[in-house]
């Protein structure tokens, strides 16, 4: 299948969604009160936090993977939208950010031993809280290192899923130097005995918009900044060593797992992106696999400017839709 080289225009009837203008309206937040938050212990007893809600007229399940040093309080907006559409949704805070445990002393370090715990984790979710809730078609959207988690799981767990939308999955890293030299100097790093920031790491550190790579909408990017604010322990600052040695390798069995992959699966591409390598994602496509392009969208597609966002959200109902 070839790579869409045109940006992605809809050429359907748009749904609405909702405005950058009126974040947390008075429906979002009716809405949030109808959301079960809780927890769940996995088999090494990490307490890991999610989110979920049943719609009485479900037309399928939206499993929700997100990225690295993200919370399902992110993602508030994204699950308001889709359950207007009539899904079901189910969010999951992966190990070591957001509302879960963190595994390493100092909270602020982005950390994990084997990339492969994450995908554990996310089958442990599936099966232990998302199943026993919702019988029904089950599809995956994924952002970013939840995009990556995801799409390995697609992998080894493939009768799951119907399909998957990933927004701007990591399928590789935008790195200052060669991939081979910042795996080789991250991993000469990493060789102390406590888990240790990438060179140049820190603990959380809000940076002001205008030095912001993730979106263009100020008003998303001052929401997000204003929850994390609010919520210190959702708090995240630098990836370790470990996680950038593990995350490199990752990020390439997930390039050959989407171009392999036996479910129907879409990439939305920020075009402006520089936190993710778009290559990367470009050579995932195949067979089953797919990609569009979002024009004027940074990393974070789902917190971009109305007219990016509306255009990724259409193409992701879109796809689902003609799954079913």
């Amino acid at each position: 299948m070839s790579i869409a080289t045109e940006p992605y225009m809809n050429t359907n009837t748009a749904v609405s969604f909702s405005s950058e203008h009126h974040l947390n309206s008075p429906e979002q937040k009716v809405f949030w009160q109808q959301v079960t938050q809780s927890s769940f212990k996995t088999r090494d007893d990490i307490s890991l936090a999610y989110a979920r809600i049943t719609h009485p007229n479900s037309i399928g399940t939206i499993v929700i993977s997100s990225g690295r040093v993200e919370s399902y309080l992110k993602y508030k907006e994204l699950m308001f939208d889709l359950y207007q559409q009539g899904y079901s949704l189910f969010a999951i805070d992966h190990r070591g950010q957001g509302l879960s445990a963190r595994t390493t002393a100092n909270p602020h370090q982005g950390h994990i031993d084997k990339f492969q715990r994450y995908v554990d984790d996310f089958a442990e979710f599936v099966t232990k809280i998302v199943k026993p809730h919702a019988m029904e078609n089950y599809y995956l959207v994924g952002h970013s290192m939840g995009g990556a988690i995801g799409t390995l799981y697609l992998s080894q767990y493939p009768a799951t899923f119907k399909a998957a939308v990933f927004s701007a999955p990591m399928y590789g890293i935008k790195l200052p130097l060669p991939k081979a030299f910042i795996r080789g100097l991250a991993s000469l790093l990493d060789s102390s005995k406590q888990p240790n920031y990438i060179l140049g790491g820190k603990g959380y550190h809000a940076e002001p918009f205008e030095k912001n790579d993730l979106t263009h909408s100020k008003l998303r990017y001052d929401d997000y900044r204003e929850l994390y604010r609010q919520q210190p322990q959702l708090q995240l600052g630098s990836p370790t060593n470990h996680w950038l040695v593990e995350s490199i390798d990752a990020a390439e069995q997930a390039v050959d797992a989407a171009r392999n992959s036996t479910i129907p699966l879409l990439i939305l591409q920020a075009e402006e992106d520089t936190i993710v390598a778009n290559a990367a994602q470009n050579r995932a496509v195949n067979g089953q696999c797919r990609l569009i392009k979002i024009p004027y969208a940074r990393h974070e597609i789902f917190m971009e400017r109305d007219k990016p966002r509306n255009l990724a959200l259409n193409a992701l109902c879109e796809f689902l839709k003609q799954i079913n």
